[in-house]
């Protein structure tokens, strides 16, 4: 997976968040402070093992290897 940042930052969710939602920076730092927060939550609860942007630049979520078993069962 080449271009790929694992566990982006604040500021990279926030200058995202700015592009995609034409949010102003005060209120794209915000709300990037509550999605980390989020995902925080989800790799506590091991849903998720981490986030990063795509190479079409657009965010992911990386899920737990138990998420994975989950979803294939589900199948």
């Amino acid at each position: 997976m080449s271009n790929i940042i694992e566990s982006a930052t604040v500021d990279d969710i926030a200058l995202y968040l700015q592009r995609e939602e034409g949010l102003d920076a005060k209120h794209a730092h915000e709300q990037a402070m509550r999605v980390i927060d989020g995902f925080n939550d989800m790799m506590e609860k091991g849903i998720i093992k981490g986030w990063y942007f795509n190479e079409q630049s657009h965010l992911e979520l990386l899920p737990s290897d138990n998420a994975l078993k989950i979803i294939a069962n589900q199948k």
